[in-house]
């Protein structure tokens, strides 16, 4: 076997004995190619057969790199199981459903339609569907699973006075309801469970729920620690309190438990994850094998510089200190900005002119990291005056869409007969069929009345005698459609009943007619998604389609096409970008404001900075604003701490490098020092020169011509220009001159 491209740390690790193995694995340093040469070391030098093989990964993009990689050895890796922990167990809960209340197709629900679900049981209880009510329920019950997953098998009525996690719990709804009987919030929490169980559904949090059930069984605990007698596990310290017992179960037996994780990139505390795992697994596999990867091969010495600087702030980690044989690289830059349109304009101009000085750069080799979403309107703005091409990632993903979800409801309802949630989306899309909400209601009573899912009660025109004979024939109508659809679901691969659904639905012609030209775009983007999962999983059926899709996460969705990537930092974990910018590095914001009042928060925010400044590979920017329009008001911010503890490793300039800087690093020498920089907005006009433009006046911008003032608000100018459309300016700083 070749292991010659490990460093003697990643060797150690690979080659380390038939064992508890913990490795400690700093930003960048190589983790996916140990995993992938550990799992190869198993199979070609240790003689374990693939199929023993259980890998864990963070994301499917993850897993599908790993097994890309694997399939180019001779090591059999179509028979290894590799997948995210989720996809796991619903690999598991589909062949033990038995064990369970539900069918082997149950339906996965994403966190929009457990909401849905649980707005109707809350309203129907404390006729409060408040966004606030129901967030607090959905909280409440993840909570309960990912961390007390035992008491949900016992009286909750009883526990609430004997156990004072989940009092604690309760005290919280109360204080969201306004409601003091706990009778009443345990009615929410079991109507709940009951609700999902009759439209053979799951949410996220229930596929490890009730894995973590099933490995209470000691005869199937023991089947699947046959079964997988060597565990691999990726960014174990992203796991919470209920995988962390999955994984423990698993690997306790024969011990050939292998995770890799690092304390300092554990961000995920809003869903669990508990870093604290990793000490964890040291006390409960004392004989375990640690071992540490501390050479980066991502970021240049002076991004790890300023990275090492901000994450040796955090007490109680694993010592760590990234190192780098790469060259020392560009200082990392600061920008003050005056405010976000400065700070918008400022990260576009750099991008432009890095975009010039390599004229075979990609635009993906950018990326703006921010901490919250709300701050991406500026960027997005500035980008498409300048005809930059970018995506979003960290608000609102693909398959979260209107048009998606609706097709997706027709795939669910086909492969889960059960899922009411999936028929009632169904019958009104794409087009409006006219049955209202009266008419779904009284099915809904009858589906309770009879003990049938709903599909089912409209199978047999006799159960409808209720309902208006107009609604009758529409209703059987429906009925037939989605009969003809199962059957060519039966009778095709996933990609081509996909494409024939889609034409016999008529989705994108329902959406042309609206006008709405991009959500019609969208349905071939969809299309194409299926295209590309059917190549990758030629033998899929359609509820391993739905179960992928289910699980999907932002980095799933991000693609090699040439784009700006503008997303939150969780969205990026475990990416790399030639050139980012940290944005918005102002305190209130990163850090949050909330954080400040815990300890526990502020070192998480703190490791959150630190992620993103090691997606860096070459040059890194952290920029704030010294003004800025959030959540309905102007503040004027102080610099983020992350923002001043870098101010004392470098002096910061409110301009990017000089030419002679850039030469000194071996940027410009080729060009001949000839090629324009990008220069930093200039300090602008005075307030006196600013005060002089009014509404109505024609004026002229050096980019976009003439154009006429319509608006002026807190010295953003809406300008209507002849030739580029409407733009909001900032007065202070923008190239424009009055005409007239």
């Amino acid at each position: 076997m070749n292991l010659q491209n490990l460093n003697d740390a990643q060797l150690k690790a690979v080659t380390a004995p038939l064992a508890p193995t913990l490795v400690l694995a700093g930003a960048g340093s190589g983790k996916t190619r140990v995993l992938t040469n550990r799992i190869l070391y198993l199979v070609q030098e240790c003689g374990v057969r693939p199929s023993e093989i259980l890998a864990i990964t963070f994301t499917n993009k993850a897993a599908n790199e790993m097994k890309r990689r694997l399939y180019d050895f001779d090591c059999n890796a179509q028979f290894m199981h590799i997948s995210t922990i989720h996809s796991f167990c619903a690999t598991v809960l589909r062949n033990e459903y038995a064990q369970l209340k539900f069918g082997s197709n149950f339906s996965i629900y994403d966190e929009s339609e457990k909401k849905s679900v649980l707005k109707q049981i809350v309203k129907s209880i404390f006729d409060d569907g408040s966004s606030q009510t129901v967030d607090g329920f959905s909280e409440s019950i993840s909570d309960l699973k990912n961390n007390a997953p035992d008491l949900l098998e016992g009286d909750l009525a009883q526990l609430a006075h004997t156990d004072d996690y989940l009092q604690d719990r309760l005290d919280r709804l109360s204080a969201i309801t306004a409601c003091t009987n706990n009778d009443e919030l345990i009615k929410v929490i079991n109507e709940y469970s009951a609700r999902m169980t009759e439209n053979n559904a799951m949410d996220f949090d229930d596929l490890l729920y009730y894995v973590h059930k099933l490995f209470g069984i000691p005869e199937i605990l023991d089947k699947y620690r046959e079964k997988f007698r060597y565990i691999l596990i990726d960014e174990f310290q992203d796991t919470n309190k209920v995988q962390y017992e999955i994984f423990k179960m698993l690997g306790e037996k024969y011990k050939n438990i292998f995770v890799v994780g690092d304390d300092d990139q554990s961000i995920y505390s809003w869903r669990g994850a508990d870093s604290y795992n990793l000490q964890k697994f040291k006390k409960d596999f004392p004989d375990c094998n640690i071992y540490m990867l501390e050479q980066n091969y991502r970021s240049t010495k002076r991004i790890l510089e300023v990275a090492n600087e901000l994450i040796a702030k955090n007490p109680d980690r694993f010592e760590k200190v990234l190192w780098t044989d790469n060259p020392d690289g560009l200082k990392v830059q600061l920008f003050s900005a005056y405010n976000e349109l400065d700070e918008a304009y400022f990260v576009a101009e750099q991008i432009k002119n890095l975009r010039y000085l390599n004229p075979n750069g990609r635009y993906k080799d950018f990326a703006i990291l921010m901490r919250v979403n709300a701050l991406s309107r500026s960027f997005e703005q500035q980008f498409q005056q300048n005809r930059i091409p970018y995506k979003v990632f960290g608000g609102f993903k693909f398959f979260e869409r209107k048009e998606i979800k609706d097709i997706l409801s027709y795939l669910r309802l086909i492969n889960n007969p059960f899922d009411n949630e999936a028929f009632v989306r169904a019958l009104n899309v794409p087009r409006k069929r006219g049955i209202g909400d009266t008419t779904i209601a009284k099915l809904k009573n009858l589906s309770a009345e009879y003990g049938l899912p709903m599909i089912d009660v409209i199978s047999d025109e006799r159960n409808l005698e209720v309902l208006t004979s107009s609604a009758r024939t529409k209703l059987t109508d429906f009925y037939r459609l989605t009969e003809e659809l199962t059957e060519l679901a039966h009778k095709n691969n996933v990609l081509s009943f996909i494409h024939t659904m889609l034409e016999t639905l008529q989705f994108r012609k329902a959406l042309e007619e609206t006008g709405d030209e991009d959500r019609a775009l969208n349905i071939d983007e969809f299309e194409e998604s299926v295209a590309e999962y059917q190549q990758l999983n030629p033998t899929a059926t359609l509820a391993d389609y739905l179960q992928t899709v289910s699980l999907s996460q932002d980095a799933d969705e991000m693609t090699d096409s040439d784009y700006v990537t503008i997303a939150t930092i969780h969205a990026v974990k475990g990416l790399e970008f030639k050139t980012v910018f940290i944005v918005g590095l102002e305190e209130g914001l990163f850090p949050t404001s909330r954080s400040t009042y815990e300890t526990d928060g502020l070192r998480e925010e703190r490791r959150l900075v630190y992620v993103a400044a090691t997606r860096a590979e070459e040059r890194l920017y952290l920029t704030r604003a010294q003004s800025r329009f959030m959540w309905g008001q102007r503040k004027n911010n102080p610099a983020s701490r992350y923002f001043n503890e870098v101010q004392k490793l470098y002096q910061p300039k409110r301009r990017v490098l000089s030419e002679r800087e850039l030469s000194d690093d071996g940027i410009l020498d080729k060009l001949n020092s000839k090629e324009p920089i990008a220069k930093m907005p200039s300090t602008g006009k005075s307030d006196k020169e600013a005060s002089q433009f009014k509404v109505g006046q024609i004026v002229r911008h050096t980019s976009f011509g003439q154009g006429i003032i319509l608006r002026i608000e807190n010295g953003i100018a809406d300008v209507l220009f002849d030739n580029a459309g409407k733009k909001s300016l900032n007065i202070k700083f923008a190239p424009i001159t009055v005409i007239k």
